[in-house]
């Protein structure tokens, strides 16, 4: 296991992930107006098993896509961090 990474400023927590982020997480990838410019919306299942592969990742790496929160109220508020590309992201053509 990695080091683990996580930070804050004056008003976010970045963090691991918690069993309490899934229902909310997947509020938000349920949602039509938040997933607009997605492909579709995610199912339960579908949205629980990107927050656990993030979870895993950054249980491997230190790093990852991190939980955000707001440190005031300990509110989920989405996911932010960093991500490897897939190698066909790396070679498109405009």
């Amino acid at each position: 296991m990695a080091e683990l990474f996580e930070f804050e400023t004056k008003r976010l927590h970045l963090r691991q992930w918690r069993e309490s982020d899934l229902e909310p997480f997947a509020d938000l990838n349920a949602d039509p107006q938040v997933m607009e410019f997605f492909p579709e919306p995610l199912s339960r299942r579908e949205s629980n098993e990107i927050a656990e592969n993030s979870r895993s990742l950054i249980e491997q790496r230190g790093w990852g896509l991190w939980s955000v929160e707001i440190k005031a109220s300990e509110l989920f508020i989405g996911f932010c961090g960093l991500n490897v590309p897939p190698i066909r992201c790396l070679f498109l053509h405009v």
